[in-house]
């Protein structure tokens, strides 16, 4: 193991400049050990989290997520054993718990790589509904309500993420298709609810929901367009 020689902190392997005092990695060894360190150097010794990689902040993240999430895990468990004699209510919140220590594991690692992520996400949430389902004695809500309006949410995201991507020229038409998005979601959940209720499809308040989103959305491209133009939105909002 490696530490800065300037301020203490332990470094990686791929690390070439200290990510708390940026001094040059490359005079590294064991930090020296003074009996008489103010206050303010052993404050030193400890790295900021502003101050550290955007890799060591999601590993720190994650690693702090999965203590406190096992520690519940463990807790309830416990709790409901002594109390029951075996695991009853407690298979709710460790299920819960399970699928949320997937996704954060997800996010930290995979984070660079989003449609897999975004995939892997679905998948384990979705294996969350099912279980909630038939702890209920598979009333079927999981499956034919909850997949359907998850589904339906993860598949604009990655269209948006898609459209942001291959978007050359970025402004408040990424803002417009936001709320186009937005619209069209809610249409998706308004039409899912109404099946799932009547087995009829037919949509009632998202209408109104689109009525609003697509004159916003307009109005952004619009402005999005004549800003492209040479155009100044103080000039053109005549402020």
């Amino acid at each position: 193991m490696e530490y800065c020689k300037n301020c203490g902190v332990e470094l990686e392997e791929h690390m070439k400049v200290c990510p708390l005092c940026n001094e040059s990695a490359q005079d590294t060894g064991k930090p020296e050990v003074a009996g008489s360190k103010t206050e303010a150097g052993i404050t030193e010794m400890y790295p900021k989290f502003d101050r550290l990689t955007h890799k060591q902040q999601h590993k720190f993240f994650w690693e702090l997520s999965g203590l406190i999430l096992i520690a519940e895990i463990m807790i309830t468990a416990l709790i409901d054993f002594i109390i029951n004699k075996s695991i009853t209510w407690s298979k709710y919140s460790i299920t819960v718990s399970l699928v949320m220590l997937v996704n954060i594991t997800l996010f930290t690692f995979l984070w660079q790589r989003k449609l897999l992520l975004i995939l892997l996400s679905f998948l384990s949430t979705s294996v969350l509904l099912i279980l909630l389902d038939l702890y209920n004695q598979n009333i079927g809500w999981g499956i034919q309500l909850g997949i359907p309006l998850l589904f339906s949410f993860y598949f604009w995201v990655i269209l948006l993420m898609m459209v942001t991507k291959y978007t050359k020229q970025r402004g408040l038409n990424i803002l417009a298709y936001y709320f186009l998005a937005v619209g069209f979601f809610t249409l998706c959940v308004d039409g899912i609810i109404s099946l799932y209720k009547t087995d009829v499809l037919h949509v009632q308040w998202s209408i109104i929901v689109i009525v609003c989103a697509v004159p916003i959305s307009a109005i952004l491209m619009y402005i999005h367009y004549r800003l492209n133009k040479g155009i100044y939105l103080k000039r053109f909002f005549h402020i």
